[in-house]
């Protein structure tokens, strides 16, 4: 059985995914005249978009992979409460995507990474306003800035690199005293003595609301939204004919695969083997913390977010390497429990609830912005990382604008699926290896 629309004269498009960047897809194409269809597992608990720190940060433009980055390898291997960390029985699995990782990180490929990541993400909370403005929710969104803390001059020092691309990149980067971070945010502890205030950076009050409220409004303007799991793609020839899912077929014209950390076997039966990994983010959520904060803080040195959200503080962060069915690592939620007192004295983490998510990460920080090598009608927008929030609006700006043949307005080479083959089939010393860097 196969589930279709009547959609009389418009074409229709289904997107597998219903996260945020999915559901920006789908708003995307439903107001540029589309018939939508979302299919989604319905799992909002899984999703990145259910639990992130919900900072909007368009001035994220340093890719996780710096140069240097080969030298803490060691401790992401061995030290069990590392805010990078690879888990031991996932290690050899992971080889592949960490050598591409360090590839990525020398200081030519990050100079270019972050031009294509400032094109990405420097209009998100101008594109959030004017979207949430449209639907009569723009108190989700805030603009008030973001600290990054440091326990001593020198320990931002070790940081000088990143804040120097941010500031190429024109992002506004002010280095603040302790005696400033008291007056900004006086919860603050003694630890912290020094920081960077950002200004122009923004949070959601509430990431799964936000979703939430976007679907509702995609609904009620005529989407439809299946809960089904996808398993692959129907079709011979040059053009997909349906989704094959958990249940009926849904058949549409086009497909845009954004399934987040679950969209690397789509994309391999479209053609496309790409190096998508999860990296495992933990938060905890404090409902009765008895600290006020007015904006996004982070610990620079435990890599850490902070985060005032309607439901309460919540507290974000880490990076670990496993697989997408491996249990949770509760040492990474203690740490968290452990290391928010060193910043907040006087927080109350009882009542904390946890949560684990999955984050679509590719080796050079840049997501998949892509038309699919073996079915022409099939379109990729994954692979965020950290940033999927804050770049999900304009990433279905230019994935609406490649399926409908339109000029994107900025180079989509550097998102491109296929940007890691020939580093995998030659070496990162060849001469074809080499052309990525003039890509």
């Amino acid at each position: 059985m196969a589930f279709a629309y009547d959609a009389g004269d418009k074409p229709t498009v289904a997107v597998i995914g219903g996260g945020i960047v999915g559901i920006l897809v789908a708003l995307k194409f439903q107001r540029s005249g589309y018939k939508v269809i979302v299919v989604d597992r319905g799992s909002k608990e899984a999703r990145c978009s259910f639990g992130n720190a919900g900072s909007l940060s368009p001035g994220s433009v340093a890719p996780l992979g710096m140069p240097g980055v080969i030298a803490k390898v060691p401790s992401m291997l061995f030290a069990p409460a590392a805010p990078l960390k690879i888990q031991p029985r996932y290690a050899v699995q992971a080889l592949p995507w960490l050598m591409r990782f360090v590839f990525a990180s020398s200081q030519r490929r990050v100079q270019r990474i972050s031009h294509a990541l400032s094109g990405l993400l420097s209009d998100s909370i101008e594109l959030y306003t004017a979207i949430l403005r449209s639907i009569n929710a723009q108190d989700i969104i805030q603009r008030r800035g973001q600290l990054q803390l440091y326990p001593s001059v020198d320990a931002r020092r070790t940081d000088a690199s990143v804040w120097q691309l941010r500031r190429d990149r024109g992002v506004t980067v002010e280095e603040i005293s302790r005696e400033e971070i008291r007056q900004l945010e006086p919860s603050i502890g003694p630890r912290y003595a020094c920081g960077i205030y950002l200004p122009n950076e923004g949070m959601v009050t509430d990431p799964a609301r936000l979703v939430d409220v976007l679907t509702e409004h995609f609904v009620a303007d005529g989407g439809t939204l299946i809960e089904e799991g996808v398993e692959g793609f129907g079709g011979e020839g040059k053009r997909a004919s349906h989704l094959r899912t958990s249940g009926e077929r849904v058949v549409a014209d086009s497909y845009v695969v954004a399934a987040g950390a679950w969209s690397r076997e789509l994309a391999r039966q479209a053609g496309d083997d790409v190096p998508l990994v999860t990296q495992r983010g933990y938060h905890i959520t404090l409902p009765h913390a008895g600290i006020a904060l007015s904006r996004p803080v982070v610990a620079a040195d435990r890599k850490y977010f902070v985060s005032p959200m309607e439901m309460g503080i919540r507290v974000a962060g880490t990076v670990e390497f496993d697989s997408l069915d491996a249990p949770p690592d509760d040492r990474r939620v203690k740490a968290l429990a452990d290391a928010v007192p060193e910043l907040l004295p006087g927080i109350d983490v009882g009542g904390a609830s946890s949560w684990m998510g999955h984050r679509p990460c590719m080796p050079d920080s840049l997501p998949v912005i892509d038309r699919s090598q073996r079915f022409a009608n099939v379109f990729y927008a994954f692979g965020n990382g950290h940033l999927g929030l804050t770049g999900a609006p304009k990433m279905a700006e230019l994935v609406v604008a490649m399926a409908t043949d339109r000029t994107p307005g900025m180079d989509l080479r550097p998102f491109r699926a296929s940007r890691f083959e020939l580093l995998h089939r030659t070496g990162p010393r060849s001469e074809e290896g080499r052309s990525l860097e003039r890509a």
